[in-house]
């Protein structure tokens, strides 16, 4: 007497149709996720994250010491540092011991942005590359934004005029009409 564990009227995949069902699986994962992830993805978007944490900080910075903090980009060494008023540079360990306990980041020099550039940093009409908070956390110009891109991915960091609000966003380049 054959017993069988299914009930009736109750139907099963075969092994042909799970293979093919792998098969397909396998090939859409590698034609999709090498697209997915470009070169230089996951270093631009940690590169985003660690310029809103910094640009945040210094805002802090700012309110926490009732003292000017200053955002400084470097787009011709492609790095930027945190700075006190007078411009010296903020020294904290725990943020960058690499850098001797100075608040500069690099991303010329750092594989975990390898390929990151920054550009069109614009904060200021005297001072475009300077990015400064006054002692309410308030940044002293009209706002501005910069770019970060690694190969194809391009994404834009704007802050807020009056309330110094850190947002971040995709650039699209939308394609051209024949």
């Amino acid at each position: 007497m054959h017993v069988s564990s299914r009930l009736p009227g109750e139907r099963a995949f075969t092994l042909v149709e799970v293979l093919i069902v792998v098969a397909i699986m396998g090939l859409a994962g590698a034609v999709l996720v090498p697209h997915m992830m470009q070169a230089g993805t996951l270093g631009v978007q940690a590169a985003g994250r660690m310029v809103i944490s910094d640009i945040l900080i210094a805002q802090n910075e700012a309110i926490a010491q009732q003292e000017v903090r200053r955002v400084v980009f470097d787009t011709t060494n492609n790095r930027y540092r945190v700075t006190d008023g007078s411009g010296n540079t903020l020294n904290v360990t725990w943020k960058a011991p690499t850098a001797g306990g100075n608040y500069i980041i690099d991303f010329a020099n750092d594989a975990r942005f390898d390929g990151v550039a920054l550009a069109n940093v614009d904060f200021d009409d005297d001072t475009p590359l300077i990015l400064e908070f006054d002692a309410l956390g308030t940044p002293t110009s009209d706002g501005g934004s910069l770019e970060l891109t690694a190969g194809e991915q391009r994404f834009r960091v704007s802050v807020a005029p009056f309330t110094g609000r850190v947002t971040i966003a995709e650039i699209v380049e939308e394609p051209e009409e024949p």
